[in-house]
């Protein structure tokens, strides 16, 4: 397949691209934000906030310290949180002969070992973003869109993707609410069609949990109890917002180099690195 050229999913890390910039040698473990050579995303799951790199997944422990979780170093691209399952999707740490790409790997014990689900050496996930059964992944070689409504393991082309986030309903399969050109999108049936949400704010990232629907807009983030019809504000932040993630327990929201966490739903944050 030939590399894709869509730009969907690509959240701009802002400050993080210090990191970037650093090189380390094959055989170096990264203990801080700064050691690695590339951050392609941060996460908060369950109450834990892992940092996706291309040398392996870390636990952001405290400040800049991190611990490496598990011993696989694989490139972290695609990463999200089924309940108690996580799954990934990106490339085989360097030297590893397993094939590449590594397609959807799946861990059921925190992030120490993984497995393979499906699509092994056929797809690279740049973005994956699931709830209950459902999954969504962008394909960074097709530049497709893809669905699953069984955790991963069967799966339904949608498409071109023209998204830049999706937002997968934690309670009713196949409803899912997609961002487009600073707007949102409702489906009940995975994309096969859908309906604009109306609303006067631009929206650069949004998330779905058990307690309601959450987004940035400007340099504020907002929660929506219905699906998005209106919206209230819950913080401000000096700064503009890049990345929003949130488990049930833990919300996290980046502004340049820092990373602000919320254990009340997004009404408080502080700085944790």
């Amino acid at each position: 397949m030939k590399k894709s050229k869509v730009q969907s999913f690509r959240v701009s890390l802002s400050g993080f691209a210090i990191v970037a910039l650093m090189a380390l040698s094959n055989s170096a473990s990264a203990e801080t934000l700064d050691s690695v050579s590339h951050i392609h995303h941060v996460k908060a799951v369950e109450k834990k906030v892992l940092v996706l790199t291309h040398e392996g997944l870390y636990e952001l422990v405290t400040k800049n310290d991190m611990k490496l979780v598990g011993k696989e170093k694989i490139d972290v691209m695609g990463f999200t949180a089924l309940g108690n399952s996580l799954f990934a999707s990106g490339h085989p740490a360097q030297g590893s002969k397993a094939p590449n790409p590594i397609g959807l790997v799946k861990s059921i014990d925190g992030g120490q070992s993984w497995k393979a689900v499906s699509l092994v050496g056929k797809v690279d996930f740049h973005f994956l973003e699931g709830a209950r059964t459902d999954l969504y992944g962008a394909d960074s070689q097709s530049g497709n869109l893809i669905y699953s409504s069984d955790s991963g393991k069967k799966w339904r082309n949608v498409g071109a993707n023209t998204f830049a986030d999706i937002a997968v309903s934690p309670k009713i399969s196949g409803m899912a609410i997609a961002l487009k050109d600073s707007e949102l999108l409702l489906t009940e049936n995975a994309f096969k069609t859908s309906t604009k949400i109306k609303s006067a704010l631009k929206f650069t990232q949004i998330e779905w949990r058990n307690s309601g629907l959450y987004a940035l807009s400007g340099n504020s983030l907002y929660k929506s109890t219905n699906k998005g019809r209106t919206w209230a504000e819950l913080s401000k932040f000096k700064g503009t917002p890049g990345i929003l993630s949130a488990s049930d327990q833990l919300m996290l929201v980046t502004v340049g180099p820092d990373i602000y966490t919320s254990s009340n739903t997004g009404k408080k944050f502080q700085v944790v690195s």
